[in-house]
């Protein structure tokens, strides 16, 4: 899951980050204190509609990511709210985090990788395909994916379509 920073924003993101902070108060008004970054599935329009479709369907309840994902520090927490986007970067739901676990990267039990809802929803597919993207986002950032590579595993749930 890619959840969208707001840091350093061109003038055309700062438009779409009011707008998504817009769609986060219409929904949960007066709790700004629970207001966390967008999210979206993988690294192409294809996978973020894909994903949308899994997470509204509830297939999709868990995600996780390595911790340079997270440059500023500002881990998901219990409680937080984003807004879900498509391919087109269009709000479609809006997630609640539920449960928050910091685990390496070998973890994984059958359990979660159904959570996971992706592929074919066994440890063995996402130890192949998840290792792969997770092997490439590591070497991008100068790092190495082990087993033991911490990562945050992170459930959430819809708690409003849009």
């Amino acid at each position: 899951m890619r959840r969208t920073l707001p840091a350093k924003a061109a003038p055309e993101e700062k438009g779409v980050e009011a707008e998504l902070r817009h769609v986060l108060e219409a929904a949960f008004p007066c709790e700004e204190a629970r207001y966390y970054l967008s999210m979206s599935v993988g690294s192409t329009p294809e996978t973020a509609d894909e994903g949308v479709v899994l997470i509204l369907d509830g297939t999709k309840t868990l995600t996780s990511s390595p911790f340079w994902d997270y440059p500023d520090g500002k881990t998901p927490f219990v409680g937080a709210l984003g807004v879900l986007l498509d391919g087109a970067r269009r709000p479609r739901g809006i997630v609640e985090t539920t449960q928050v676990e910091i685990m390496s990267f070998g973890a994984i039990t059958e359990e979660m990788a159904r959570a996971y809802g992706e592929g074919e929803q066994t440890v063995e597919w996402w130890r192949r395909v998840m290792g792969a993207f997770y092997r490439a986002s590591a070497a991008h950032h100068n790092a190495v994916l082990t087993d033991d590579t911490p990562h945050i595993w992170e459930w959430f749930t819809v708690v409003h379509r849009l």
